[in-house]
């Protein structure tokens, strides 16, 4: 049962602790079929999604970035980071540990990719040549809302080095003209599954009229 879309933009949540329920195959790709209604930069809508499956792909993928740290040496981390916020501190304290975990419990774990011309890492002249970029995210977004209609929640882990981004495109096989910009575990939260409410905003405080005031 699908909701009112502001609805869904209002109960989608960021989640971590998910349940081993699948999600149907039906209902999978009607969520990325949301993804994909999403505006392209160039009209050609040069997106792959890539469904890990396998346990052992999904392992393969999780050890390389998994490091085991002790309650001391995340909030080291943390600080370094310089994050005072008490919320936003909270927030990576409980999730920082969960990012293996996440990967290899969610229901559904997909690797988005997009199609780039050029070095996406290397200097810019414009910001037109991050449009492909921007495009992804935008599907991405579609996607978490579509799948919060249907119950289902998610999260974006980043594909935070070079080095990460190769052994990923290298274990799933992904073409050298594609990126990736991020794991995206998806399923139906745990009965005592974690949400971080955000620091709250309304849209009248972001709107300027005519010119930037305040």
């Amino acid at each position: 049962m699908t909701i009112d879309i502001y609805d869904a933009i209002r109960t989608r949540r960021t989640i971590r602790d998910f349940d081993d329920r699948p999600i149907e195959r039906e209902t999978l790709l009607r969520i990325l079929g949301a993804g994909v209604k999403a505006p392209s930069h160039n009209h050609l809508r040069e997106w792959r999604f890539i469904l890990v499956e396998d346990s052992v792909q999904r392992e393969k993928l999780v050890r390389f970035f998994l490091k085991e740290r002790t309650d001391e040496e995340l909030k080291e981390m943390l600080d370094d980071w310089g994050m005072t916020v008490e919320s936003q501190y909270t927030m990576y304290f409980d999730a920082i540990p969960k990012q293996g975990r996440m990967l290899l419990s969610a229901g559904a774990l997909i690797v988005p990719c997009f199609r780039q011309r050029g070095d996406l890492l290397g200097p810019k002249e414009s910001l037109h040549e991050l449009n492909a970029l921007a495009s992804i995210w935008a599907v991405i977004e579609n996607l978490l809302v579509a799948a919060a209609s249907e119950g289902i929640f998610g999260v974006t882990k980043i594909i935070s080095t070079p080095e990460e981004r190769d052994h990923v495109r290298a274990t799933l096989g992904i073409p050298d003209d594609y990126e990736i910009p991020c794991y995206l575990p998806i399923g139906y939260p745990t009965e005592n599954a974690v949400w971080h409410e955000q620091v709250p905003i309304s849209a009248d405080e972001c709107l300027f009229v005519d010119r930037w005031s305040g």
